[in-house]
């Protein structure tokens, strides 16, 4: 009895001690959460629930990030307007396969492209976006001279060594190497000063046209992109320079104008006509500069209406006059000069100090107007589009790189598509769709004519001080074709060239292309596609025979892809 009474005695004294301290400690915790509360108005456990609520937030919006168009771009290409700060990633992917209905071109397979898209949104107004693309797996291969073998013959033509022919030819060896295929499609710093008002400097693709800007393959519903907008406008078309652009009227108007970089003339050509004179943002020239400029509505939702101009020039100081002058012959200028070492010295200064007097700007223009429009299962997209370059320009550009490069090009094309999926009562969205195109990089082409007829027949007067070529006389039609060349009238090798005026355009880049297909998304960001396109041009040539028809441009094609954004 007396030790349960000292237990008891003992515990009560044990609680005595212990108690007075713990109050002690709590209250100066209770007073610190007080100084908390009074300070910030929140305990410790409401910001600890706070913190809670933002991570469930960022893991939410994680899992329902927004695919949407900022500014003409393509959704996965807009990803880094619609986050609050910091990094951002994205890009696309397609891998084709093509079966050419011809016994003489090859099946092909392709890795066609995988783009990385990197952002950065520094703040609210700041924001750089850059893409990366691989193509063709990140190599192509191409097939190379890497030894050549030179001989010849001397045929007697009676006469001696002085009428004797020399016949040289040359033998080469072929191999196929790697060529990387990776480039920064776009880089470029964007400046938000206002919704209305926003500066973008860098790697940027021209506003011009529907595809060039938004080019994400489940965008559109063919395997290839519309051929209008990779020959009449060359998508994908980028240039260093600086855009202003922005919204207006609360959304209902968007616009950008900017001024880039000119092409390079020397580059341009016949079948391609001004696509292989891109620059791409790699050590480009500025001497030639050029100004585009684009305008969308979008009156009523699913409807966009608008059009585009580019307008620049394509000389960059590399291309001469092609003109009676520009045959003046300067070792007739100097014949009289008795040493060798110094006329020789004189004609190549003058030469180049002449010709460098003589170079000419060609001037680039493309117009175009486009529609979409999307409501329900049904979506209509059409584009007309037409270029042109300057006929002085053109002729120099011809006596420059040997082309027939027209003075105008036009194209354009329709797109219908129809969404089957409600009607089959299918979950994922299958698009049917039909197109009908026409591509024409030779409308126009400089052509001979009286002028170079009669400045013929005057070289042929001077004694040798303008330089010639041939016989002509002053009938029409009369100019030989190298006398044809020496204006910049360059012959194309078509369907009987050798009887057409100089000048006559090749009707094989004279195209149409009709597309039917469908596109199915068991994903919204994933779209499994196949087509079939039927091939014409205006020319004559064989359908499927390459001795006939080396540009194999009447040859069908089934066509099926893969492909992604994220």
């Amino acid at each position: 009895m007396r030790l349960k009474i000292n237990c008891k005695k003992g515990l009560l004294g044990l609680f005595l001690l212990i108690a007075p301290a713990a109050i002690m400690a709590q209250e100066p915790a209770n007073k610190e959460d007080r100084k908390r509360e009074t300070k910030t108005g929140m305990t410790d456990r409401e910001r600890i629930e706070l913190l809670e609520e933002e991570v469930e937030n960022a893991k939410l919006k994680r899992a329902t990030k927004e695919y949407r168009s900022y500014g003409g771009l393509g959704p996965a290409a807009s990803s880094v307007y619609y986050v609050e700060e910091g990094l951002s990633w994205g890009g696309y992917g397609e891998v084709k396969y093509q079966n050419n209905q011809s016994a003489y071109k090859k099946d092909t397979g392709d890795l066609q492209r995988f783009i990385l898209y990197a952002g950065y949104r520094f703040n609210d107004w700041i924001v750089l976006n850059t893409e990366i693309e691989y193509e063709h797996a990140g190599f192509e291969a191409k097939s190379v001279c890497t030894d050549i073998t030179t001989s010849s013959t001397t045929v007697d033509q009676g006469g001696g060594s002085d009428n004797a022919t020399v016949l040289a030819s040359a033998t080469c060896k072929k191999e196929t190497i790697q060529k990387g295929e990776v480039y920064a499609e776009f880089m470029y710093l964007d400046f938000k000063f206002h919704d209305a008002f926003q500066v973008a400097a860098g790697l940027q693709l021209m506003p011009v046209g529907i595809t060039n800007e938004n080019h994400e393959p489940t965008t559109f519903y063919s395997v290839e992109r519309p051929y209008t907008e990779s020959q009449i406008i060359p998508s994908t078309w980028r240039d260093l320079g600086v855009m202003i652009h922005g919204n207006l009227a609360g959304g209902l108007i968007s616009y950008k104008t900017g001024v880039f970089n000119g092409m390079k003339g020397a580059n341009f050509n016949d079948s391609g006509w001004i696509r292989e004179g891109r620059y791409k943002g790699s050590k480009a020239d500025f001497t030639d500069i050029a100004y585009v400029a684009s305008l969308d509505v979008h009156p009523i939702e699913g409807l966009t209406a608008g059009g585009s101009y580019y307008h620049g020039w394509a000389g960059q100081n590399e291309i001469a006059r092609a003109d009676l002058a520009s045959r003046l012959d300067m070792t007739q200028v100097f014949a009289d000069v008795t040493d060798a070492n110094l006329k020789s010295r004189l004609t190549d200064y003058t030469q180049k100090e002449w010709d460098q007097s003589r170079k000419i700007r060609p001037l680039v223009r493309i117009a175009e107007g486009h529609v979409q429009f999307e409501k329900g299962p049904f979506s209509f997209t059409g584009l007309f589009a037409r270029g042109w370059i300057d006929e002085d320009g053109a002729r120099a550009l011809n006596m420059k790189t040997g082309k027939n490069i027209a003075t105008e090009v036009e194209g354009g094309y329709i797109t219908v598509g129809y969404n089957i999926a409600p009607v089959l009562g299918w979950a994922h969205k299958f698009v049917i769709f039909g197109r009908n195109e026409y591509v024409n990089t030779a409308k126009n082409t400089v052509k001979a004519g009286p002028q170079q007829y009669i400045e013929n027949e005057i070289a042929k007067q001077s004694g040798g001080l303008l330089k010639t070529s041939g016989e002509s006389t002053l009938l029409p039609g009369a100019l030989t074709v190298a006398e044809a060349k020496k204006y910049g009238v360059v012959t194309d090798v078509s369907d009987f060239a050798e009887y057409e005026e100089p000048g006559t355009a090749n009707k094989v880049n004279d195209r149409r292309i009709h597309t039917v297909g469908f596109a199915y998304y068991p994903h919204p960001n994933v779209a499994i596609k196949a087509d079939y396109e039927w091939w014409d041009s205006k020319s004559n040539l064989y359908k499927d025979e390459d001795r006939f028809n080396t540009s194999n441009n009447k040859i069908d094609r089934f066509n099926l892809a893969v492909t992604f954004i994220f």
